[in-house]
């Protein structure tokens, strides 16, 4: 007696929840029975309450069907990191340790390479700074300051790191910088 098709098990199976349900809100309802201090006799519950409590019933069992059905996620029996990396292994195999090293890893820059970084980054910012600052008109009597150029090639970026009067003349300027550290 076996069941043909997947519809049918379905139908079968939610059939016996109902009724599990239903017979679980009947004895719910009529829960001064169990006490067996009195006769058997119903409650004066109209049908709509039994039907609310078999719907209620059937909802927490179907709940606890589907929490019962979850799986829980993978995990590594032992969890291994990589001895030269110190990343996490995907597999705590051998072959699994020998792929993870056929992955080529970015070194790490020299310090040559950090300076030269950092110097491009502070130039690229005094320039973006020189930029929103409107042009200084010279005053008559006085030294112009010198203008920073909106198309700055290279060499005048790294000129303005190495200019003093640079940061006095952002320091003093109609518009001061946004920089907090740069205090007039």
């Amino acid at each position: 007696m076996g069941f043909q098709t997947r519809s049918s098990r379905f139908v079968v199976r939610e059939v016996l929840l109902v009724g599990i349900a239903a017979a679980a809100a009947f004895v719910f309802i009529n829960h001064d029975n169990l006490y067996l201090s009195h006769p058997f006799r119903l409650a004066d519950a109209r049908i709509e309450s039994y039907s609310l409590a078999t719907a209620v019933l059937y909802l927490f069992l179907r709940l606890v069907i589907v929490a019962l059905e979850l799986r829980p996620g993978r995990t590594h029996d032992e969890p291994v990191r990589c001895p030269e990396c110190g990343q996490w292994l995907d597999a705590p195999t051998a072959a699994g340790l020998e792929a993870h090293r056929r992955i080529e890893l970015t070194p790490k820059p020299s310090q040559k390479e950090i300076v030269s970084a950092v110097a491009l980054r502070k130039a690229v910012d005094a320039a973006r700074l020189g930029n929103l600052t409107p042009p200084i008109r010279a005053v008559v009597g006085s030294n112009p300051a010198a203008p920073i150029l909106t198309n700055a090639t290279s060499e005048d970026l790294v000129k303005a790191l190495n200019d003093p009067d640079f940061l006095e003349r952002m320091r003093h300027s109609p518009q001061p910088p946004a920089d907090r550290r740069l205090k007039r």
